[in-house]
């Protein structure tokens, strides 16, 4: 096999099924979207498949699905004092929610639960979210 037929056209869908091994090691992927654009590429949608069953640290999340939805449902998060200025800025690389398969429904809520505690921690008085006023 020629040099340039390995890195034109296997290369990636074997450089795939390397990294899909690392499936369920969160800690490796991240350190695989670091590598190149091709790594990057072909670990992000295996990092984004379930984002909700991370446990630490994963109140992000829930900024960047709603940073990416569109102007009128973001007017309406505005009543409920979410605004873009509390949100993730939108200059995302990849559409994120397109990967997405996996919903457990206690993982988001423990998400969504977490998400709005930092800001009641980090936030000024009066900038408070509760679930129940939802």
């Amino acid at each position: 096999m020629s040099c340039s037929k390995l890195f034109s056209g296997d290369l990636p869908e074997l450089t795939y099924e390397i990294i899909k091994y690392f499936q369920n090691d969160i800690s490796t992927l991240h350190s695989c979207i670091l590598v190149n654009k091709l790594w990057c590429r072909l670990a992000i949608p295996l990092l984004w498949e379930d984002p909700f069953s991370f446990r630490t640290g994963n109140y992000n999340v829930i900024e960047i699905y709603l940073d990416n939805l569109n102007d009128d449902l973001k007017s309406k998060l505005s009543k409920y004092k979410i605004n873009d200025d509390s949100l993730i800025p939108s200059n995302t690389l990849f559409n994120y929610a397109k990967f997405l398969k996996y919903l457990n429904i206690s993982d988001i809520i423990s998400c969504v639960e977490m998400w709005f505690e930092v800001p009641v921690r980090t936030s000024k008085p009066g900038n408070r979210y509760f679930l129940k006023d939802l």
